[in-house]
């Protein structure tokens, strides 16, 4: 018999749930499942500052974090919101130019792509 799922899970699932109805997925299908870390990447990208601030409390701040390090953080769409990320949830004393700095992992691929 499965375990039944901890409090904390039911918020995560209820919170991918709420995000996904609001739209926040468009752009995969409308039959998804949960995926932690794509849930992380667009609240991060997408969502409200509450529920950014949910995000960190559901699952702490170095599991957020890593998942912006690797997905956003080198993302030059995102400068403005990196840098607000990085300073309100991080508490990181950086500057845009920080980010304008970073290897856009995005753009390389998609050069070597189009090679």
């Amino acid at each position: 018999m499965p375990a039944e799922k901890s409090e904390i899970e039911k918020q995560k699932i209820a919170l991918f749930t709420r995000l996904k109805d609001k739209g926040l997925f468009w752009s995969y299908s409308k039959d998804m499942q949960y995926d932690e870390k794509l849930l992380i990447e667009h609240t991060l990208k997408y969502a409200d500052f509450d529920d950014i601030v949910l995000l960190t409390e559901l699952f702490g701040k170095s599991k957020v974090k890593a998942v912006w390090a690797k997905t956003m953080k080198s993302d030059q769409r995102f400068i403005k919101l990196n840098l607000m990320i990085a300073r309100v949830f991080f508490g990181m004393d950086v500057e845009s130019d920080y980010f304008k700095r970073q290897t856009n992992e995005r753009f390389e691929k998609l050069k070597m792509l189009a090679s």
